[in-house]
């Protein structure tokens, strides 16, 4: 018995849980858990510094500082409520794309979910199908499986009489039936389901550049907090004032919302999207979308509706119409597994299925089929790959059709007969040489929204790869139909060369490829990602699997190949390609957000930095108590961050320079904001004689009035004045400032956060630090070297 071949194939077990991460329900991809999310990056650490400062807090009896800690608690509850939400939605979804399979009971074959697979079924197996168990092959019809996803071999091994056959393989050619012995976790994918639950999906370019902003905070808030708690000791504070300024120095440079906010974002819209039939399998995949600058598309089934018609039989010269058409029907009612190309001849001509003596099934690899009928081999395949075999000349009549059909988009097949016998192995063999008897032509029908969504995704610049295995003249007046220009490079696949760097610039360079085989969508799939792009790969057969495997981003067709979706990071369930703009619109709302909530948290980390080197280092009373920063965050980062993680943003993309690009936003704006601050308390506290409290309730309003001006002023920026200032902006800005205003008019709360009333010279002196502190940003937001931080590299 073959149980382990992963180890007999020189796969190792951890490349065997990596090439399975995607196997399985995809409620279980899809529906991962919230820790899965939040944590695995430097969050974490984060959380665990929140939670000193909390229990430091509450053990020096700072009960109203503790506040800062319940926020982050209440943030947690709603953070895992909408990871929750989305869980619940995407299980009800995932089960239209759950592994399944066609099971024989009481004589008839039925649909079965996998998990209702029990040992002893009896299952069929056809191109397409992904087996969801282990078991033993009691039939086959030329059943060939791709076993990479076990072995790492990409080659279709041929499976036979009483030969072992895993799940997590699926068919790719041929079909048969095997009995099955191992379920579940008895199966061999059972068996590495707990490694392969631990496999961490590779983040998105946007996870990527938020924790490199995240290190960065790391690598600012660890010297700062040796410098300080060295000060500290120096001076031999009091245990109660020492932490108090380190609390409130040191928490307000965490963004401790951010990653959160992210998560938050991410499910939200893998809801919003599952209401509109798109199932997101991979929570980033959403945000990926915004990253993607090339779609690689497969013609049939993803441009095209899939649907074929036969639209008429050109018989051979000296061939009557009635005997090509005899031996059609024929050969479609024999053949053992029938792909659309033969269920519509089967229709159109139905037959009796004869008794098969050998049988070749279709493969996109060799793009031929055939059988072994009596004394004489019948081909049905492309009519240009047999004339490149050397097993088919075309008479003239026959080629002249030939030409014109394919001109018109059709799809033409020739239909040949042999004397000779058919090859044990097509994939290294010509077929036998071929008498014509007829061609086939078939038509697809368009996708109705296929036009609009290619023109959608040139006018975002995204660079478009249509892959297709048809003749380079059929493939060429489809790209015509759906708005591709004309004269864009064309190449075939016998064209393509082997050496990478050449294949490189051959899949930059053009944008139609015709006969491709399917280790050739993957080579130039993979070919686009060496060379920088992000590519994503759109597909629903069973040739589309290598391809979708190498992708960046893998988008499935509801109605495709079981295995297709199974892999798929997104599943169009209603097969709606226009669905895809919208995906990729929602994507660049989720990057559009991320960006802008990466401004609000890091210039407070800025500006908390620079308090404690202009502040509390020197030894000067510090402007805040850790309630003020509480209150000043709330107003200015925590209820600003859940408006702007949801709402539209018209704001920049920052592909690449994330850290670059929010430093250019930030580091005047902390700057300015601290600066103001000091001042605020400077001319309150010092130059006007006032008390420490309103001095410090002063440099709480300054903050706050700052604050509350950059959250309206985060889109907008050198070269980008145009970008208005939403009013739902405005609103949220105006309601939070009167319920400051609310907040010190109540002597209560006031206390509470030890906070006094303002006398209107005090009041002049605050409004004036922040109207300081904005000529201070934009001063710096207009020097050349901040603005080279948020230029293009190219720039």
């Amino acid at each position: 018995m073959r149980t382990d071949a992963a180890s007999e194939r020189g796969l190792s077990s951890a490349e065997a849980v990596a090439r399975l991460r995607k196997l399985g329900a995809p409620a279980e991809t899809s529906s991962r858990s919230v820790s899965s999310i939040v944590a695995g990056n430097v969050f974490t650490l984060f959380n665990a510094v929140i939670g000193v400062f909390f229990v430091l807090d509450l053990g020096l009896g700072l009960y109203a500082d503790s506040i800062f800690g319940l926020i982050a608690v209440v943030n947690s509850y709603i953070g895992i409520r909408q990871e929750l939400k989305a869980k619940r939605t995407l299980d009800q979804l995932a089960v239209l794309v759950a592994p399944h399979a066609r099971g024989v009971r009481d004589g008839a074959v039925v649909e079965l979910l996998g998990e209702e697979i029990v040992p002893g079924d009896v299952v069929r197996v056809e191109p397409g199908d992904q087996l969801v168990a282990d078991g033993e092959v009691i039939r086959t019809r030329g059943m060939t499986l791709d076993e990479s996803l076990l072995t790492g071999e990409a080659d279709g091994v041929r499976r036979g009489l009483g030969e072992r056959v895993l799940s997590g393989s699926f068919c790719i050619a041929g079909s048969g039936y095997y009995t099955v012995d191992a379920v579940r976790e008895d199966s061999y994918a059972g068996r590495l389901a707990g490694e392969a639950r631990a496999f961490r999906h590779p983040p998105s370019p946007l996870q990527e550049e938020v924790n490199q902003v995240i290190v960065a905070c790391v690598y600012v808030m660890a010297p700062l907090a040796a410098v300080l708690l060295l000060t500290l000791k120096v001076r031999s504070v009091g245990i109660e004032e020492a932490a108090q300024t380190a609390t409130a120095g040191l928490v307000t440079l965490i963004p401790e919302g951010l990653v959160l906010l992210m998560s938050v974002t991410f499910a939200v819209a893998v809801v919003r999207l599952a209401r509109k039939d798109t199932l997101v399998q991979q929570m980033s995949a959403t945000e990926s979308l915004a990253s993607v600058d090339t779609i690689c598309v497969d013609k049939t089934g993803t441009l095209t509706d899939g649907e074929l018609r036969l639209l008429g039989v050109e018989a051979a010269s000296g061939v009557e119409a009635a005997a090509a058409q005899a031996a059609l029907a024929r050969y479609a009612a024999s053949a053992g597994e029938r792909n659309r190309t033969l269920e519509a001849i089967g229709e159109r001509f139905p037959g009796e299925a004869e008794r098969v003596g050998a049988e070749v099934p279709f493969s996109s690899e060799w793009k031929w089929s055939g059988l072994r009928i009596g004394s004489t081999s019948y081909v049905l395949g492309a009519p240009d790959v047999l004339e490149r075999a050397g097993a088919l000349t075309l008479p003239t009549g026959l080629a002249a059709k030939l030409a014109t059909e394919t001109k018109k988009g059709r799809r033409v097949v020739a239909f040949g007969h042999s004397s000779e016998a058919l090859p044990s192995t097509p994939s290294g063999e010509p077929p036998p040489r071929l008498e014509p008897l007829a061609l086939v032509v078939l038509e697809e029908t368009l996708r109705p929204d296929a036009v609009e969504t290619i023109a959608f995704m040139r006018e975002e610049d995204v660079d478009l790869k249509l892959l297709s295995g048809d003749a380079r003249s059929t493939v060429t007046a489809v790209a015509a139909a759906v708005g591709v220009p004309s004269g864009v490079g064309t190449i075939e696949g016998s064209e393509l060369p082997e050496d990478p760097e050449a294949l490189a610039e051959a899949a930059q360079r053009n944008t139609i490829f015709c006969r491709i085989a399917p280790e050739q969508k993957k080579a130039l799939v993979a070919a686009l990602a060496a060379s920088g792009r992000y590519a994503a790969m759109i597909g629903d057969g069973v040739n589309d699997v290598p391809a979708l495997k190498r992708a960046r981003l893998a988008v499935a067709m509801g109605s495709g190949a079981q295995v297709t979706k199974g892999i798929a990071d997104v599943v169009l369930l209603k097969d709606q390609f226009a669905r895809l703009p919208q995906a990729v619109a929602e994507g660049r709302r989720i990057a559009r957000n991320i960006h802008r909530l990466g401004r609000l948290y890091l210039t407070k980390t800025v500006y908390a930095a620079a308090l404690i080197l202009l502040v509390a280092v020197p030894g000067f009373a510090f402007p805040f108590l850790p309630r003020h920063l509480t209150l000043a965050a709330t107003l200015t980062i925590g209820i600003p961050s859940f408006v702007l993680a949801l709402a539209p943003s018209d704001g920049p993309l920052y592909r690449g320079r994330l850290l670059r690009a929010l430093a250019a936003f930030a580091v005047p704006a902390g700057l300015a904001t601290a600066l103001g601050s000091i001042l605020s308390f400077f001319l309150v506290d010092t130059v006007f004689g006032g008390s420490l409290e309103a001095g410090r309730t002063a440099a709480t309003t300054t903050l706050i009035v700052l604050g509350l001006s950059f959250v309206l002023l985060l889109e907008r920026g050198p070269g980008r004045e145009h970008i208005a200032i939403q009013s739902y902006m405005l609103a949220l800005v105006a309601g939070l400032g009167a319920l400051f205003a609310l907040i010190l008019a109540a002597a209560p709360v006031r206390d509470f956060f030890d906070m006094v009333l303002l006398d209107a010279t005090q009041w002049f002196l605050a409004l004036l630090s922040a109207a300081v502190g904005l000529t201070i940003a934009s001063a710096l937001w207009r020097l050349p070297q901040i603005e080279r931080l948020e230029a293009p590299e190219a720039a």
